[in-house]
């Protein structure tokens, strides 16, 4: 095991595009951290310049008390899982997991012990005999990854892993990844796209956008208090609903006033941290549980919005319903046993001692 530290860290590719830029983050001695952002934000090249696999421009990364910026990958006891798998075919299970250590010149006990013990942990005891071909995607997932657990290396790396399953096994490999963590009590770094993988799997969570870390977190604390716009409307199914207007005080209350006209009254807890930004631009964040026509039962202070329904999709144990108030159209989540009707006029309550404010110029949370 080992800590993973980055600092001050940059990947810069020819043109002066910024892939990565200015990352500084310390990973502790066995944690679950996870990278997630879109597509393009540099969650893999951050990953890939841990491994060696990437170059890295400037900065410094160091795995356990070794700077590895010019070491080879082989030699950073690192192993990582990749998002192909990328199995031998022509070999079987237990042949793709002891082709490394068969490499690196373990004797045949140790590599038999190892062999076993990971197949025990991962289930893949009965098919050791087996060649890829003859396996599921889920199957093949846990020889990868059990191919990497054989070496023992201070760091697992896994590079979206469970973009290729359906979703009723990326599920059921979320869990069983989140439960090998707990086992081996390895430092696991975990790169995806899928804020709900990140959401149910990180010990903490780096939000990153355009090369940029946006927020580090555990869950919790990245869904009740984002740190911007962006990690506010990343983090969170449906996203965080957003409306442009303005606070303005009014004796020892304030009231925010959207630019469609919707006045909501803001929680008295909230009223001395906005009263600086009095008459100025805002946003408005509420999340879609917070609108409803229950929320009212758990909440201090309660606005009101008259919406007309535009779509309605049932989840199962809840629904969403996708409305519109004059020119802002906004989502709300609500019980499945509550019936609405699309082009439906209701009224929603909304608990504004749940609700969000960030700078409408920076994006920066105000509170």
């Amino acid at each position: 095991m080992a800590t993973v530290t980055l600092v001050d860290v940059e990947k810069i590719y020819p043109g002066d595009v910024k892939a990565v830029e200015n990352f500084n983050l310390v990973i502790e001695d066995g944690e679950f951290i996870v990278l997630v952002g879109p597509s393009g934000c540099g969650k893999s090249t951050t990953l890939r310049m841990i491994a060696g696999l990437e170059e890295i421009t400037d900065g410094e990364i160091s795995i356990g008390d070794l700077v590895v910026n010019h070491v080879s990958p082989k030699d950073r006891d690192i192993a990582m899982v990749f998002q192909n798998y990328a199995l031998y075919p022509h070999m079987s299970v237990r042949e793709n997991m002891e082709f490394g250590l068969k490499l690196r010149k373990y004797p045949k006990a140790e590599i038999e012990t190892r062999i076993n013990d990971a197949a025990q942990v991962l289930g893949l005891t009965d098919l050791l005999h087996r060649k890829p071909r003859a396996l599921s995607g889920g199957q093949r997932q846990r020889v990868a990854v059990g191919r990497a657990i054989v070496r023992q290396p201070a760091v697992f790396l896994f590079d979206e892993p469970l973009s290729n399953l359906d979703a009723k096994l990326r599920v059921q490999m979320r869990v069983e990844l989140s439960q090998l963590h707990n086992e081996i009590d390895t430092t696991m770094i975990y790169v995806t796209h899928d804020q709900v993988e990140a959401m149910t799997m990180g010990d903490r969570i780096v939000v990153m956008n355009e090369g940029l870390i946006q927020q580090v977190a555990d869950p919790v604390t990245l869904y009740d208090r984002p740190v911007n716009k962006f990690v506010a409307s990343f983090i969170g199914t449906p996203p965080m609903n957003f409306f442009n207007g303005q606070v303005l005080g009014q004796n020892s209350s304030m009231a925010f006033l959207s630019e469609d006209g919707l006045q909501l009254q803001i929680a008295q807890q909230q009223v001395d941290k906005l009263r600086q930004f009095d008459k100025q631009k805002i946003v408005l964040g509420i999340r879609p549980e917070h609108i409803g026509s229950t929320v009212a039962e758990n909440s201090e202070t309660v606005g009101q919005i008259s919406a007309v329904v535009n779509v309605v999709e049932p989840m199962g144990a809840e629904t969403y319903v996708y409305l519109k108030s004059e020119t802002t159209s906004f989502v709300s989540r609500v019980s499945s046993h509550k019936k609405y009707m699309v082009g439906e006029k209701i009224e929603l309550a909304v608990a504004m001692d749940r609700a969000h404010f960030f700078d409408f110029n920076t994006d920066k949370a105000l509170l």
